[in-house]
């Protein structure tokens, strides 16, 4: 069952950074503080059908992460502002309230612009 999708729709020249950190600061365009945006992920906008929660699949275009833990606080900012932390690192608890963390792999990291992100239960 389908619980988000937004289209990514900027990348900021810094958050490129982070994706070896196994980090993505996401954030909704319209929703965005300027002070972000060189170190944001941007998308079109959407806000979860339902919460996200560990064991639900993410999706990167067709790359499948599967969601470890979930902060307290990462739903509701998610339905606010579109914000909310990618982790991939494998953690079972959640380190920060706004945090999804996720299973990392080896292979490199990437998202792109007109990519899908995705949760399914």
């Amino acid at each position: 069952m389908m619980k988000y999708e937004v289209t990514v729709v900027d990348i900021g020249e810094l958050a490129k950074k982070f994706f070896n950190e196994g980090t993505v600061v996401l954030f909704s365009k319209k929703e965005m503080p300027l002070e972000m945006k060189e170190i944001s992920v941007m998308h079109n906008g959407g806000k979860p059908y339902e919460d996200i929660k560990a064991g639900d699949k993410l999706y990167i275009g067709e790359k499948v992460y599967t969601v470890t833990a979930v902060g307290e606080k990462a739903n509701s900012n998610l339905r606010l502002m579109g914000h909310v932390c990618l982790k991939f690192d494998n953690e079972k608890s959640a380190k920060m309230p706004g945090y999804i963390h996720l299973e990392r792999d080896s292979e490199p990291f990437c998202i792109e612009i007109g990519q899908k992100i995705r949760v399914e239960s």
